[in-house]
């Protein structure tokens, strides 16, 4: 018989590494790896399962407009696209939202492993921001988010709390891209 395989995240072994920007004043963690849905149709039909399974979660009403309800983010992609994130790390959502949607125009799908979530903060974190995207973070309030670039990667960020905090979702491929970035970058704020 063979042995288990142990499963690792792509940022596996960042954490001392991360610790080290608080010299930098910047405070980088990986977050434990959330429950994510991309959700496409009708808001109407697609908000109404949402607030059944996720206890009255509303839909984010436009693109780059963020709500939450607990553990639970919804983020406006499109026009008819959400991604909903769950860092409760309940799983069950998708299959809960499948099962509303049955025989309507939606799509329901699982991407928990399509991305992972920094959260980035720090007084230097809009320093970091600037010298790695053009966007200005005066857009960035705490309801609204941005897909955008961040040093060549493709992200979906937005603000939390309320000190200079940033939730960035980055693709599981260019997770240790980023995060090298983000250390080489540290040294020159």
């Amino acid at each position: 018989m063979g042995s288990a395989v142990a499963r690792r995240g792509p940022l596996e072994g960042y954490e001392s590494v991360f610790a080290g920007l608080a010299a930098n004043a910047l405070n980088v963690r990986a977050m434990p790896v959330a429950a994510q849905i991309n959700l496409r149709g009708s808001a109407n039909d697609v908000g109404a399962a949402v607030a059944a399974v996720f206890d009255g979660t509303d839909l984010a009403p436009r693109t780059n407009a963020v709500t939450h309800n607990g553990s639970v983010w919804t983020y406006g992609l499109g026009p008819d696209e959400w991604l909903l994130a769950d860092f409760s790390g309940l799983t069950e959502g998708a299959h809960a939202l499948a099962a509303r949607l049955a025989g309507k125009p939606a799509s329901v799908v699982d991407v928990s492993s399509n991305r992972i979530v920094l959260e980035i903060g720090g007084s230097n974190a809009p320093a970091l921001f600037s010298s790695l995207w053009s966007l200005d973070l005066a857009d960035l309030v705490p309801d609204r988010c941005a897909q955008t670039m961040l040093a060549k990667a493709q992200v979906l960020v937005h603000p939390v709390g309320d000190g200079p905090m940033y939730r960035v979702f980055v693709r599981t491929s260019f997770a240790r891209y980023l995060a090298d970035v983000i250390v080489d970058s540290a040294a020159f704020l």
